[in-house]
């Protein structure tokens, strides 16, 4: 049995399960986009910003190490991939802004820090 949201046609041919996640993880964050009133590409920076400090907050690594920088990767990789399902196929031109502004913060700062260019004193 699969179920599917009426503006999410990509959930017909997902199991119930997966679609019902899906419709509610998607629902969430239009809801937070629309209530936030900021644009897409404004909530993507600042969640991998967000997702990067908290990683190597939680697992005390510092922002040189590729760790915290591979859970956003994951986490966008993810996110991706759940709204390629709600969609219906990929959407490119969506996607490719929403993974460089993901990751362009995360990315630069391990860079920087990683390779010496910026130290701590």
């Amino acid at each position: 049995m699969t179920v599917a949201a009426p503006h999410f046609p990509g959930l017909a041919d997902v199991p119930a399960w997966l679609a019902k996640f899906v419709a509610k993880y998607e629902t969430i964050k239009v809801g937070t986009a629309t209530a936030s009133g900021v644009h897409d590409w404004l909530l993507h920076m600042n969640g991998g910003m967000l997702i990067l400090v908290l990683v190597a907050i939680v697992f005390r690594r510092t922002l040189a190490s590729p760790w915290p920088l591979l859970v956003v990767v994951l986490c966008e990789g993810l996110n991706e991939y759940i709204d390629r399902l709600a969609y219906g196929s990929w959407r490119w031109e969506d996607s490719s802004r929403d993974i460089f502004f993901t990751l362009l913060w995360p990315a630069l700062l391990f860079l920087l820090l990683g390779s010496g260019l910026v130290k701590r004193d």
